[in-house]
């Protein structure tokens, strides 16, 4: 070997261990659970280059060291939102005064503000839902705004384009921001027919050797549409022919809600945010938060989460809410990989003799994700915890129903990612009618599926087991 290929080859080596080091006293510094942190450390030293490259692709939390940057979200307005007082408010109506902890908690968190008068209806499948956003759209007069993890250039996606390039060449305002790794099926077709109609395109951190690194393991998960301020939708769905025609082996049973009134404001926001933080432009503009004529006492809060915030709001919510149930929590998730937090709160929801009942797939679109999910059954069932796995289809809802007074819509499933890495919106929606027809849902979904009993639970073969505490240890990056 030349005395240039050693000198090469002891350089690269002392880079190598310095990158090491440095990521070590990274992750130290970070102040990581210490289960964490001590894992990140063990793969940086006992698995060569491997581990390097896997902790500079998802462990690195390079959004919250730049969260700063996000602090000019400050300057979006929402004065002119007809936000309320959440103090106000709480102290004068019995329903929020229950929850005017959770209020303040999602208020001071991510600065989500508290909505009433809104009008609020479900969708639980994709082709009534496609078929009642088409129609808003093309009621719209002055902008459309829309921001999705997936969109397709399938039938349904064609669809959809379809009506934002007939209203960007009428004159509407259309803005649309996809996620790149989840819109991976969005061809440069569609995109440029949108481009030339004035479609105002905007991709969501793009996919690129090699800034992809640093921002592949974070990713814009919303599902968030708008039609002139007035009316929104938002929730679990995409657009995507799987959401409205279902899968080759069942239904694709999914929760989304049109949101009209006081509370389309907070979507609005959490959009113009995410518009400024990909672009820098700033829209300030009165026209997007126009005053609603719905007269109505559901109250709500969009809540928005990131890596770029620095709480995890909607866990944290979630977690508040399940703590205070006095009567029931029912949940479905398509993925659950819950922290300690949320394990700590079913439990102890459970065994103080709430009603606790989670809903799964019975089959999922994620094999390893879904046996990582089983391998937590059986903390959840010796506590008392009710299991049903959906067995129609896949279960792609990511809802709570409490007590009959308090739900949760939106795109945040219970899991790491969406708790610690993913860009999420949540609804949290203070009325009866909402909650009755959320928990109606719940125990017409449980007609379709099949309960997990602890005692057939625990016989499964050891090697299922196994393979499931494999998949758990992986939980963090799914």
């Amino acid at each position: 070997m030349s005395l240039f290929l050693k000198i090469l080859y002891w350089a690269l080596l002392a880079l190598y261990w310095y990158a090491i080091i440095a990521s070590i006293g990274v992750v130290i510094l970070e102040n990581k659970r210490p289960v964490r942190a001590i894992a990140w450390i063990l793969v940086l030293i006992f698995l060569p280059y491997i581990g390097l490259l896997f902790y500079i692709v998802f462990g690195r939390s390079s959004l919250r060291q730049g969260r700063v940057a996000r602090k000019i979200r400050k300057t979006v307005s929402t004065a002119q939102a007809p936000a309320i007082s959440h103090t106000l408010e709480t102290d004068q109506n019995p329903l929020l005064l229950k929850y005017s902890r959770l209020v303040s908690l999602l208020h001071r968190n991510c600065e989500s503000e508290l909505y009433a008068n809104n009008r609020i209806d479900l969708f639980i499948e994709g082709k009534p839902l496609l078929d009642a956003m088409i129609a808003e759209m093309e009621k719209a007069e002055n902008h459309i705004h829309v921001e999705y993890f997936i969109v397709e250039s399938d039938e349904t996606g064609e669809q959809f384009k379809d009506v934002l390039v007939k209203k960007a060449k009428a004159g509407v305002e259309v803005r649309l921001i996809y996620d790149d790794l989840g819109s991976w099926h969005l061809n440069r077709k569609m995109l440029h027919e949108m481009r030339e109609a004035g479609v105002k395109l905007q991709s969501f951190f793009k996919v690129r050797f090699p800034f992809f690194t640093t921002k592949l393991n974070y990713r814009n998960h919303r599902k968030i549409l708008i039609i002139d301020g007035k009316v929104a939708f938002t929730g679990g769905f995409n657009i995507a022919d799987r959401y409205t025609h279902g899968l080759e082996w069942g239904v694709w049973r999914d929760t989304h809600m049109r949101v009209e009134g006081d509370a389309v404001a907070g979507l609005q926001s959490i959009f113009l945010n995410d518009w400024l933080y990909m672009t820098g432009k700033i829209h300030r503009s009165e026209r997007f938060y126009p005053i609603s004529s719905v007269q109505n006492t559901t109250y709500a809060q969009m809540a928005g989460s990131g890596p770029d915030l620095d709480w995890e709001s909607i866990m944290m919510g979630m977690c508040h809410a399940i703590h205070g149930a006095v009567s029931y929590v029912y949940i479905q998730s398509p993925y659950f990989l819950p922290n300690e937090s949320i394990l700590n709160a079913l439990q102890s929801a459970a065994l103080a003799g709430v009603d606790v009942r989670l809903m799964i797939p019975l089959r999922s679109d994620s094999h390893l994700s879904h046996s990582a999910s089983l391998s937590y059954m059986s903390q959840l069932l010796d506590a008392g915890v009710k299991v049903y796995q959906y067995k129609k289809g896949f279960i792609h809802a990511k809802t709570i129903v409490i007590d009959g007074d308090l739900s949760i819509v939106g795109s945040a499933n219970m899991d790491y990612r969406s708790f610690e890495q993913d860009f999420e919106v949540s609804a949290f929606i203070y009325d009866c009618a909402v909650a009755r027809s959320m928990t109606e849902i719940f125990k017409q979904d449980i007609k379709n599926s099949q309960r997990l009993h602890r005692a057939s639970w625990k016989k499964r073969p050891f090697y299922k087991r196994f393979l499931q505490a494999i998949a758990r240890l992986s939980s963090p990056a799914l």
